[in-house]
């Protein structure tokens, strides 16, 4: 029952109240249209009309998701808000799948990023969505972070630059951003509770930046609130960060809504910042709101101004006024190919080319290995909810063959193998553990997820190969929250070596002959586990594997292969036979996804012995890492002549390596991370996990570079690193006051020079610093970058304008942005650690 007006007075005295302030006077007679449904009214003034017409009931309805959609209002004719995962493309059925925003942000190319954004725009109109859940522009502060190749790096200067970049693109389709997740996701570990403590300084300085220029200048229409607490308070209910930053201060008046499942109360969310709920209204809907309202506990004002940042969000798409549906035209056309190309290909980096080795070149090669787990395989992206299905992929293998045909031999082998892929045990090799007359497993159902008390379902499955996600297992089994045991014997027709192989999401254990090999009992997204052992063919094992699900995906899948060969002998034999090796090392899905961060920065399976022993039987050895994040690579980059970090780069970035190795293209991708020789070497290490359920951020405003600069650390490769097939020089440095002395705004130009053989891209940095303060300061800090290409023997003038506002630091005595009167130093080079120019300005 509504416990307001009736229907008919709210409407009649909305329309009234509309007449009286929206300043459109009264309508000619015989009118009929409402207010709202005019499409030559200005936003406001229909979304006012329409919020006028509501009950209490559907306002409070308005406020929790159906899935992945707002609720319609059929009476009023409002329609659905429909979103879609992303950010690396358009989550919905198969779509371009573009680079990883690690990659994105190695380009430093802000109109290419901008035609990202318009590309992923138009594919999501040709999904017939609305919303595209991205950019994510999370400060990657540890290296381990199991989302950091979603975001723009560890500077919040850089990932500015790219998320307003990708914003104004996807936003010039009219459908909509969301900037996420709002604020400081930089683990997944305890992702979901952890409360961290994080000073207003270093939240200014570090962690919010990218999401205010994403408001300020992207005019991005929705944010998306973290899981995580902030100093105490869920993000969902934060009244620092979705009041007084991003409402009051930032004047931000598009859409907030929460990340699926991250509200966590009633009354503080419905009193705070948030406007949607997502998926569902658990939290806010009639039921728990409507009382709450009546007695004034939470104000009808409050409700209003959710409901009206979701209606302008629809009237701003022009949802009211146009009949939207699916385009397929609109999917991966030749335009988005290029674009995924473009974006692949500028984000390489090439780290080392010793001796020029690099680029290959064919007329002087008769033969070349290709060895490693991601030389056949196309490693698109990350793992979770940001993994885009490809229309199609291409593998670094299949575009070295396409590109070189039948001019020189290719000797492949793999070498290492990744988890991934798991192809389930045929149930002809199963059998029921007391009647080996019958193939297959006895499986117990329970209907919680810890395999609590007696099965409410057993049952005889053929094998394990179930997606059972959205729906039940079993009858009087939930969809979510259960847990199943198998049993089973297994007898292999051969004798050898043979890997188990276990995938789940979530929790996974195997169990053979009694012994746990595989223990993976947690939450995480679909991740294979491997268990490598000898089998006798005449030999019964008893194998007991067990899985629960939490919620969303409910996959399950048991596995075996025969690893009867040695995988690095054959690599090595490969490379002995051939003029070069190249080496496609890395990770995969499997081990950077959102859900869990990676245990370490080591590359997974054996991969270091693996490049050893292939360096050890061919000096011409080029290592690509195909990653989303830092790996370490101590134990072998000094033996090799090259190396190339090649990120996750899409379904085109096997044609973007081989025209980097093949000198089709000139590699000018710099490192918007910074990769340490260790994991003990980075700002976090001191503080991530040390504490349950609570994250310290001790290192403050002192990460990523900033860290390393502070206590003079070496790193692998610096922040900002990244050669050229050319050669560049830096000079003339001058800095000249613009609009008069003292407005605190300068000039800065140089002089850059390709002097080597080849045209090339080179991204000059400036950097400042503040070397006359007694508040602690980084020694340096990016504030400016241009992408100049120069044809060789090509020079040019190079112009920053830079702020009074690229000097100031948070003070939090005043709480509030300051610059210092004095002297600052302007600093210009190719990397944070490899500066050229220096020159100071008077402030």
């Amino acid at each position: 029952m509504n416990r307001f007006l009736p229907d008919s007075i709210v409407v009649v005295f909305a329309a009234a109240i509309s007449l009286l302030t929206s300043g459109a006077g009264p309508r000619p007679q015989g009118s009929t249209v409402p207010v709202y449904k005019n499409p030559n009214l200005p936003v406001d003034q229909r979304v006012e009309d329409l919020l006028g017409r509501m009950t209490m009931d559907e306002k409070l309805s308005m406020l929790g998701g159906t899935g992945f959609a707002t609720k319609p209002n059929e009476r009023l004719g409002i329609p659905e808000l429909k979103m879609s995962d992303g950010p690396l493309g358009v989550r919905w059925g198969r779509s371009t799948a573009f680079p990883a925003g690690m990659a994105m942000a190695a380009s430093w190319d802000t109109s290419l990023i901008n035609r990202v954004g318009k590309s992923i725009g138009e594919e999501l109109r040709g999904k017939g969505r609305d919303v595209i859940l991205g950019p994510c522009v999370n400060i990657a502060r540890l290296p381990i972070g199991g989302r950091d190749f979603e975001s723009y790096g560890e500077d919040p200067y850089l990932a500015s630059r790219m998320a307003v970049s990708y914003i104004q693109g996807v936003q010039s389709e009219k459908v909509a951003a969301t900037v996420k997740h709002f604020a400081a996701n930089n683990q997944e570990f305890e992702r979901g509770f952890v409360d961290e403590k994080i000073d207003k300084r270093t939240l200014n300085e570090i962690y919010l930046p990218a999401f205010k220029a994403a408001v300020e200048e992207g005019k991005v229409l929705a944010v998306m609130s973290a899981y995580n607490k902030i100093n105490g308070h869920f993000c969902s209910e934060n009244d620092y960060i979705l009041k007084d930053k991003l409402k009051d201060e930032w004047k931000f008046d598009g859409l907030v809504m929460s990340d699926w499942g991250a509200v966590h109360s009633t009354i503080p969310t419905a009193n705070g910042g948030l406007d949607l709920e997502m998926p569902t209204g658990e939290f806010l809907n009639p039921g728990t709101l409507a009382d709450a309202v009546h007695d004034g506990t939470v104000k009808e004002s409050t409700i209003n101004e959710k409901v009206r940042r979701i209606l302008r969000v629809m009237f701003t798409l022009g949802l009211f006024d146009e009949n939207r549906s699916a385009d397929s035209t609109l999917i991966n056309t030749p335009e988005h190919q290029k674009v995924a190309y473009q974006a692949a290909v500028e984000g390489i980096v090439l780290l080392k080319n010793r001796d020029n080795i690099l680029p290959l070149n064919p007329d002087k090669l008769k033969s070349i290995a290709v060895i490693g787990p991601n030389a056949a395989e196309a490693r698109t992206q990350g793992g979770g909810s940001a993994m885009v299905t490809p229309v199609y992929s291409v593998s670094p293998l299949e575009a070295l063959k396409n590109k070189l045909g039948d001019k020189i031999k290719i000797n492949f082998a793999e070498g290492s193998e990744l988890n991934g892929d798991v192809q389930p045990i045929d149930s002809s090799l199963l059998y029921l553990p007391d009647n080996t007359n019958v193939h297959g497993l006895h499986a117990e159902y329970f209907d919680n997820q810890s395999l609590n008390g007696t099965p409410k379902v057993t049952r005889n499955d053929e094998q394990i190969h179930f997606n059972w996600t959205g729906r039940s297992p079993a009858e009087g089994i939930p969809a979510d929250h259960f847990s199943v045991r198998w049993t089973t014997k297994l007898k292999v027709q051969e004798d050898g070596y043979y890997q188990l192989q276990g995938m789940g999401d979530d929790g996974i254990r195997l169990y053979v002959d009694g012994k746990m090999v595989i223990d993976d009992w947690r939450d995480h997204p679909p991740i294979a586990r491997s268990y490598s052992l000898e089998l006798k063919k005449d030999k019964y094992y008893d194998l007991k594997f067990e899985y629960y699900q939490d919620e969303g995906g409910a996959l399950a899948i048991l596995g075996m292969k025969s690893s009867g060969r040695d995988p690095v002998k054959e690599a090595v034999e490969a490379a002995k036979k051939s003029d070069v090796a190249i080496l496609f090392v890395g990770t995969s899905s499997q081990y950077e996804s959102e859900g869990f961060d990676r245990d370490d920065m080591a590359l997974p399976a054996d991969q270091d012995e693996l490049i050893k022993k292939v360096c050890g039987a061919n000096k011409n050895t080029i290592v690509v890492v195909i990653s989303g994040a830092p790996v370490l690579m101590n134990k072998w980059i000094g033996d090799v002549p090259a190396a190339l970090e090649a990120w996750f780069g899409g379904d085109e970035a096997g044609n973007a390596i081989a025209d980097v190795l093949l000198g089709n293209h000139n590699p000018s991708g710099k490192l918007p991370v910074t990769f340490p020789m260790q994991w003990k070497d980075c700002s976090a290490y001191d503080s991530y996990r040390k504490q349950d359920s609570v994250s310290v951020y001790s290192d403050g405003i002192f990460v990523g570079y900033r860290h390393f600069d502070k206590y003079n650390i070496k790193p692998l490769f610096p922040f900002g690193y990244g050669l050229s097939y050319t050669d560049f020089e830096y000079k003339n440095l001058e800095v000249e006051p613009m609009g008069g002395s003292g407005s605190g705004n300068y000039e800065v130009t140089f002089e850059l020079a390709n002097v080597g053989k080849r045209e090339g891209v080179e991204i000059a940095q400036l950097y400042v610093h503040d070397p006359g303060t007694t508040t602690p300061v980084p020694v340096k800090e990016l504030k400016r970058f241009a992408r100049v290409s120069l044809k060789a023997g090509e020079s040019t003038t190079v112009r920053f304008e830079v702020l009074r506002a690229d000097f100031a630091h948070y003070d939090l005595t005043t709480d509030a942005w300051a610059t210092r009167p004095g002297e600052y130093d302007i600093m210009i080079g190719s990397s944070s650690r490899d500066l050229k120019l220096k020159g100071t300005i008077q402030e």
